[in-house]
């Protein structure tokens, strides 16, 4: 037996452009518990995706992705620990706080 987990992460029709997400900082989402954190950085990692597909470019930070509608805020997990991209793979990681 099989899943499909469909997780919404469109991009919102009035995003703003690069230098303006750049700047600005996103919202905190509610904290992620340790056995949440494996679905939690697909998610974020597929926003990279999408965001790098349609805007032909990598986002800057998580931050970038939320201010142009790709998510609904940037999550920290249940000890303070925040997520961030890694440059090399273009995949999220966990970073200490």
């Amino acid at each position: 037996m099989s899943c499909l987990l469909v997780l919404g992460c469109s991009k919102s029709p009035d995003a703003q452009p690069a230098a303006a997400a750049a700047s600005a900082t996103a919202p905190a989402g509610p904290p992620v518990a340790e056995a949440d954190l494996a679905p939690v950085l697909a998610e974020l990692t597929q926003a990279i995706r999408k965001f790098s597909f349609e805007q032909k470019r990598r986002p800057i930070s998580l931050d970038e992705l939320v201010t142009a509608g790709y998510l609904g805020a940037v999550p920290t997990t249940a000890d303070g620990r925040r997520f961030s991209i890694d440059p090399k793979t273009m995949q999220v990681v966990v970073t200490k706080p």
